[in-house]
């Protein structure tokens, strides 16, 4: 036996308002059409719902029953309509989004600060890793999108969208004895496999004829700028991760033989996936 929700709900609010008329008044329908609908409940349910008298409507003891699990179901259902109005307004909800090492330590700050200015109520989760981990991240549904470094992501089932370039930068500490006219026989500090940055840098030097003979790989940028001003060997690294060792004097810029250091930062999410309130809100700030 399966109760039409239509039906359930022309009963409610005549046993909510005592009345078919007002009751249809509220449906914004005919007075014979919620009578249909109620007659047609009770054949369903095999018992009358009200007594009917020419001067009122009173429910009868199975339809007060029903009647106090038909106010549980409105109840949840409008408790369940204000949640989600609430979530399009951005007067709560979460927002679960992935981003490699430096920019969820450097880039997303700020962007972060700015959106819950904005969104104040917003719960906000930040996953961190390299490029690779966060793809599969995405493609998990673990997080709704994801910054990386990068610009090219060979996945089919992914949205890549350009979001911004970031300035890279070739640096050693001062007392490395770099040899300027040959890169090659430097040793390089460089990002572990699967890192957006490792890619970059490896496409840089492919382009540049510089192939490193030794090399210390390691799994953060970060590191890989402690173990340059340690001095153990030169690297390409984000500008806004050297910048601050610059000032100190712990790091100093090697010339680049060809064209300026740059790398692209991606947006990416699920092809398909339909963004939560709270991530469009979050994207639309990223492009202002």
């Amino acid at each position: 036996m399966n109760i039409n929700f239509t039906a359930l709900r022309a009963f409610y609010e005549v046993a909510r308002c005592n009345s078919f008329t007002l009751a249809a008044d509220h449906l914004c329908l005919t007075q014979p059409a919620v009578s249909k609908a109620v007659s047609g409940l009770e054949d369903v349910l095999g018992i009358s719902l009200f007594e009917r008298t020419s001067r009122q409507v009173r429910l009868t003891e199975a339809g007060q029953g029903l009647w106090d699990h038909a106010r549980s179901i409105f109840a949840m259902e409008q408790a369940a309509m204000d949640e989600i109005v609430q979530r399009r307004g951005l007067r709560r909800g979460k927002l679960h989004i992935g981003a490699s090492t430096t920019i969820a330590s450097f880039w997303l700050v700020q962007e972060l600060a700015r959106y819950l200015q904005c969104y104040p109520d917003i719960d906000v989760h930040v996953s961190a890793g390299n490029t690779q981990s966060m793809v599969q991240r995405v493609l998990d549904g673990e997080v709704e999108m994801a910054l990386v470094e990068g610009g090219v992501i060979e996945e089919p089932r992914l949205d890549c969208r350009w979001w911004r370039n970031e300035p890279l930068l070739l640096v050693t500490a001062p007392t490395y004895p770099v040899q300027h006219h040959d890169l090659n026989c430097s040793r390089w500090v460089m990002r572990e496999q699967g890192s957006g940055t490792a890619q970059v840098v490896h496409d840089y030097l492919e382009r540049a004829g510089i192939f490193p003979q030794a090399r210390v790989v390691v799994e953060s940028n970060q590191a890989v700028v402690e173990m340059v001003v340690a001095g153990a060997g030169i690297a390409i690294v984000p500008l806004v991760l050297a910048r601050h060792y610059q000032e100190r004097g712990e790091l100093v810029p090697l010339p680049w033989p060809l064209y300026p250091l740059e790398r692209p930062l991606t947006k990416i999410s699920l092809r398909g996936r339909q963004p939560s309130p709270a991530r469009e809100a979050f994207e639309a700030l990223l492009v202002s």
